[in-house]
């Protein structure tokens, strides 16, 4: 690592924001004496029901919102270790094949 860098932080603010966007839907369905009940009513659904429905929308906000904080934390990682402003990661990142001059087909 050159001379004064710091390394980022393992658990930053962002991963911690992600982290609870994928936990809250799960604690929120597991625990279901928490939403035992029929009432209130909503529409004419028990609260069991709409409770539910309403974790089903929820948890796909909460996942788009901790895709986000990921992506965005990856590309202040990715410019705190000096590999160039957010470049996407392409097949040699992730493991595949760079080459593509055919000479494998």
């Amino acid at each position: 690592m050159p001379e004064g860098t710091v390394p980022p932080k393992v658990l930053s603010p962002l991963r911690l924001f992600a982290t609870f966007c994928v936990l809250a839907p799960t604690v929120a369905v597991i625990a279901v004496p928490t939403y035992d009940s029929a009432t209130p009513r909503l529409g004419g659904f028990p609260f069991f029901y709409w409770y539910q429905l309403m974790w089903v929308v929820l948890t796909g906000i909460l996942m788009v919102a901790a895709y986000w904080a990921i992506k965005v934390d990856e590309g202040h990682r990715r410019q705190a270790r000096g590999a160039g402003g957010g470049k996407p990661a392409g097949p040699a990142d992730l493991g595949g094949s760079a080459s593509t001059d055919g000479a494998g087909e």
